[in-house]
């Protein structure tokens, strides 16, 4: 892990002159190559041969489509992307009622910009491109009752084997309360099942957990959930890991459609697209406070025995729990 000393602690709420997409405190993989992230970000207000062409214009590339209510972009300045409506149904719209029930449906329905995994240098780019299609009309969870749209980074692992990644789950429980802050989640998305706080006895075990293998945390994860409906999805790195585990734990449920791969799925920001001020470097900043946490090991310790002293105390509410993880940050140099 690095060296808590070194690690950058950053506050969480960025001041003017920092800059917009710092490094995470971790920047190789176990190969020694930068990770990377891969980047979803949904909205509405625009279909997806519009969206294409934003994209085009800002990041050059060719524009292909690709399948139903479906385009690629290849060949662009930070590699290839994928639009498409957000629904397994854009599969079966060959069939005319689907086809006129989400062509009726767009207003709920979110297009979806996928990029490949970049390098975390490439995400100011992607940024621009964020900013052009606010210009062109993308509408962002604010902007509707049905609006719950979401950013979602996929960030590569350090390594299986890297005490980072172990870290970062236990870290990601300990200021789960803290990134869900009234101001950051929009009220449709805290309706909707997609982005459930992980259950309570699952960040009790993990406070408790400090010498817990991967493996051994699948296991545990397991025990408490098996949806991928959570802030932050583990079912893709567990399934990478270990597919037969995998399979046993999780296959008849959520993980039976999961795709293997080394990244975390952080998917509870915010697509806030059309306000002037957002920025993809606000969904960053959260992850980056994940892992910054994870890797100041006393920072952790310091969190995971408060939290395991909470789960003692008698007629202690949730609402609590998030003003201690916030004190504990606050005092360690984060702005809540």
């Amino acid at each position: 892990m690095a060296d808590p000393a070194a690690a950058q602690l950053t506050p969480d709420r960025a001041r003017a002159d920092d800059p917009p997409f710092p490094p995470l405190p971790v920047a190789l993989n176990a190969a020694g190559r930068p990770r990377r992230i891969g980047v979803e970000v949904e909205f509405a207000g625009l279909d997806e041969s519009e969206v294409a062409r934003v994209l085009s214009e800002v990041l050059g590339g060719e524009i292909e489509q690709s399948g139903p209510y479906r385009y690629s972009l290849g060949g662009s300045e930070i590699g290839g992307l994928t639009v498409e409506l957000d629904t397994a149904l854009r599969k079966n719209s060959d069939r005319r009622l689907v086809q006129e029930g989400l062509d009726f449906a767009r207003g709920i329905i979110p297009v979806e910009v996928i990029t490949a995994p970049i390098p975390a240098s490439a995400l100011p780019r992607l940024d621009a491109a964020m900013s052009a299609l606010r210009d062109a009309g993308a509408k962002g969870s604010g902007q509707g009752v049905f609006y719950g749209f979401g950013v979602h980074l996929n960030p590569e692992i350090a390594g299986v084997d890297h005490p980072l990644t172990t870290a970062t789950i236990r870290a990601f429980g300990l200021i789960e309360e803290h990134l869900r802050a009234e101001d950051r989640i929009d009220g449709t998305r805290r309706l909707l099942p997609f982005v459930d706080r992980w259950p309570a006895a699952l960040i009790d075990a993990l406070a408790g957990a400090a010498t817990a293998s991967l493996r051994d945390l699948m296991v545990l994860y397991a025990r408490h959930t098996s949806s991928r409906n959570h802030g932050l999805d583990l079912l893709p790195l567990f399934r990478h890991l270990d597919d037969r585990r995998f399979q046993r734990l999780f296959g008849g449920g959520d993980g039976g459609t999961t795709n293997a791969r080394p990244t975390f799925h952080f998917r509870l920001p915010d697509s806030r697209i059309d306000e002037a001020d957002w920025s993809l470097s606000q969904a960053w900043r959260d992850w980056l406070l994940v892992e910054t946490v994870a890797s100041n090991e006393a920072l952790l310790d310091q969190l995971a025995s408060a939290r395991l002293r909470y789960r003692d105390r008698l007629l202690s509410g949730r609402g609590d729990w998030r003003d201690e993880s916030t004190a504990i940050l606050a005092k360690a140099g984060y702005r809540a």
